[in-house]
């Protein structure tokens, strides 16, 4: 399955790519996709302190857009050429899959899977920060 198919089968009403509004809508449904994963992990999950402290950490970060990735003067409403649309679109569809990971985390392997959570979010941010850069 394509990766924007994949998001649509997960986010209802995923908006796609294809303009600035767009972007920003996906940007913001992917980050609450997770942070919902987050904060259900946290729920139920008796976690270290030092690991809950890191989770905390990352719903805040997936609370906000990052305004690199969404500079005014780069971020013009057009469509981003393929690679950039399909790079993002492969990242966030990796992040909506690591958050379905969440709810088979336990304890034992909650600090991997933040680990893993916060390496997925720079990869992210990086490849949306390529495509707001290169867009004319």
């Amino acid at each position: 399955m394509e990766p924007l198919q994949q998001l649509r089968a997960k986010i209802a009403e995923f908006p796609g790519y294809d303009g600035d509004l767009e972007r920003r809508r996906s940007d913001e449904y992917v980050r609450s996709y997770l942070g919902e994963a987050l904060a259900a992990l946290v729920a139920r999950s008796q976690l270290a302190p030092d690991v809950r402290e890191k989770i905390d950490d990352l719903i805040l970060r997936v609370g906000f857009a990052d305004p690199r990735s969404f500079a005014m003067h780069q971020f013009i409403a057009t469509k981003p050429q393929a690679g950039e649309q399909d790079a993002v679109a492969d990242f966030d569809a990796a992040t909506v899959t690591l958050a379905d990971r969440a709810a088979s985390v336990d304890a034992a392997s909650a600090a991997q899977y933040v680990d893993d959570v916060t390496a997925a979010l720079d990869r992210r941010d990086a490849a949306m920060r390529a495509a707001s850069s290169t867009t004319p």
